[in-house]
């Protein structure tokens, strides 16, 4: 299955890859927030921190970005986001499952987003569709700890594991919820199931050709490449005279 946030860079970057202490993930978030006036002024360091490791990362100098999550989380600032970054990091090339499956595996204990949905990501990957069903669960639920709607990545995941487990239903009831939650991938996957239909799902052209037009107006190439407005004016439906101008104001056209 596809993996997001994007691969990247290749990992490298000079020096020894950080390590936190054994204890400071497990103890972090005690240590911070107790007494008077310090702990504020800390608090204040660790936010300054993780800003900057957010613009170094983005900056794609990795080893950087991860020394200063690691002193934001030292200081029990964001400590799954700093578990989430490293387990991204070790799935870069030349990757490390093992170490990547062990920071996100971190990071879900802690609840974060982030690292829960990769580690289901990972189990899907690794074959272990049991496990990776649990784990997606807890973020691809609605009102979960993947926010209100639920995490539009997990559930993306856990409806590609129905369609591999030949649950065509759950996994349109799945890709319509990340649809719904924007995600352009999930989108497509509805309009080629019900452009085509499939065993106990009817072929329905016009909501094939809904999730179709929302794909091309969130910048889908293969969507924007399926839609064609060269006709007359008049041929077009009201409905998609309103996709066709949602595009343009976007600059998709």
């Amino acid at each position: 299955p596809r993996s997001r946030p994007s691969r990247g860079p290749r990992r490298g970057g000079g020096g020894a890859e950080p390590v936190a202490p054994a204890a400071t993930v497990a103890s972090a978030a005690a240590s911070f927030g107790d007494g008077e006036g310090a702990p504020v002024q800390l608090a204040d360091i660790a936010r300054d921190e993780f800003q900057e490791a957010t613009l170094t990362w983005q900056l794609q100098n990795l080893l950087g970005a991860i020394r200063l999550f690691l002193k934001s989380a030292q200081k029990g600032y964001e400590v799954g986001e700093y578990c989430f970054r490293f387990g991204q990091y070790h799935e870069l090339a030349p990757s490390d499952i093992k170490q990547a499956m062990r920071w996100y595996t971190r990071g879900a204990r802690l609840n974060h987003k982030g690292s829960t949905t990769m580690l289901g990501k990972l189990h899907l990957a690794l074959g272990a569709k049991d496990e990776a069903s649990r784990v997606l669960r807890r973020t691809a639920a609605p009102s979960s700890f993947g926010g209100e709607l639920g995490d539009s990545l997990a559930q993306w995941f856990l409806a590609e594991l129905k369609f591999q487990s030949g649950q065509l239903r759950e996994a349109v009831r799945w890709w319509k919820r990340s649809a719904e939650n924007g995600d352009v991938d999930a989108m497509m996957r509805l309009f080629h199931v019900f452009n085509a239909g499939a065993a106990g799902i009817p072929r329905e052209e016009a909501r094939g050709k809904h999730w179709l037009l929302s794909a091309a107006a969130h910048g889908h190439q293969e969507a924007l490449s399926q839609i064609s407005w060269d006709g007359p004016e008049e041929n077009l439906t009201k409905v998609e005279r309103r996709w066709r101008d949602e595009m343009q104001r976007l600059g998709w056209l």
